[in-house]
């Protein structure tokens, strides 16, 4: 009988602080540490870090390759809008681009991108360049996001007698840009000595505005020698 009464008054002090412990974890607004949710893997399916190669420019002499500068972080894009599909890859972190010759031992930094760069993509493939030539310089466009809103950011980089460098373009004497947006439906075009870039495209826009480029040689840019308007209908059919 002496058992039985030294039992029950276990149970009843193990009851006793089970109920003080859940009390406790009510009062400070967590659930019991039974209660919480293994985390030690929350989240890795859907950010990670990344440090590979996310364009490149395939050349004769080298290689133009966009790199990170420190890990960026790699996640799905989540939700399908104008910025693409929610099963794309979106890149995020600081970038550069640098010129690998064949002949040298060591890459040559080119530029420095913009702090927190994004790169969205329908795939983790290196993007290709887009390639051309102008007065002798062969070109390379760089375009980060395959789909936009309104505009794809377009970079430009030429390569020269084994060495590579950033494309300017020149609106006016006071007006020089370092990228420009072109239309996600309408790339753009080397033709007849002269780039042809179609602009972006957004909601209560009267006019696209297509651009003509002359490249300079000496300056390193691409120089605006004239712009047509056309109505919006006229090129998105």
């Amino acid at each position: 009988m002496r058992n039985v009464i030294l039992l029950w008054m276990l149970l009843l002090t193990l009851m006793v602080t089970a109920c003080g412990d859940r009390t406790e974890s009510l009062r400070n607004g967590l659930p019991s540490t039974s209660a919480l949710p293994d985390t030690s893997t929350t989240g890795s399916k859907l950010e990670e870090k990344d440090d590979a190669i996310r364009a490149i420019g395939n050349h004769v002499d080298g290689r133009l390759l966009v790199i990170p500068t420190t890990k960026v972080k790699a996640s799905p894009l989540g939700a399908p809008s104008c910025w693409g599909l929610e099963t794309d890859f979106r890149w995020s972190g600081d970038y550069e681009l640098v010129w690998e010759s064949k002949s040298g031992e060591h890459s040559t930094k080119v530029m420095k991108f913009p702090m927190d760069f994004e790169i969205v993509q329908p795939n983790d493939s290196p993007i290709e360049m887009q390639q051309f030539t102008l007065e002798g310089t062969d070109i390379f466009a760089f375009v980060p996001r395959y789909t936009d809103c309104h505009a794809l950011e377009t970079y430009l980089y030429g390569v020269s007698n084994n060495e590579a460098f950033p494309i300017s373009f020149e609106i006016n004497s006071d007006e020089i840009w370092t990228h420009i947006g072109q239309l996600s439906s309408r790339s753009l075009q080397a033709i007849n000595g002269e780039l042809i870039v179609t602009g972006g495209y957004g909601a209560g826009q009267d006019f696209i505005e297509i651009y003509h480029f002359q490249y300079d040689l000496m300056k390193k840019t691409m120089v605006l020698k004239s712009t047509d308007y056309l109505q919006p209908n006229d090129i998105l059919k």
